[in-house]
């Protein structure tokens, strides 16, 4: 696996099932914050800097309001904190965005996410 014992996982707590089932699974150490709040979002990345990976994990788009992630404040979030960022666009590739490449491309950070699971 990508995640060990000595890392996190720091998840939206909003996120579709299917990312929550895979949360489980792994190893990692898991958080998980208020949707979209940012504060919280940071208050983990703080106390998580001793961890190998932190692994920011968010649905692009939520499935059951409709709304997108904030996508540029995770973005600099995960680079001042030194995390890594994932994104499930399920709800998103091929429709979403200007041309069809979802969430990133729609916030305006296209091809700085880490890992993207569509």
């Amino acid at each position: 696996g990508i995640l060990t014992d000595e890392d996190a996982i720091i998840s939206d707590a909003l996120n579709h099932a299917s990312i929550i089932d895979g949360i489980r699974l792994c190893k990692a150490e898991r958080r998980r914050y208020t949707h979209a709040d940012m504060d919280e979002l940071e208050s983990h990345l703080q106390e998580t800097q001793d961890k190998r990976i932190r692994l920011i994990a968010t649905d692009g788009v939520f499935s059951m309001d409709g709304d997108v992630a904030p996508l540029q404040r995770i973005r600099e979030l995960a680079t001042q904190y030194n995390a890594q960022v994932f994104i499930d666009e399920c709800h998103a590739t091929g429709f979403f965005g200007p041309t069809g490449r979802g969430s990133d491309e729609y916030c305006g950070v296209y091809g700085e996410i880490d890992i993207i699971n569509s």
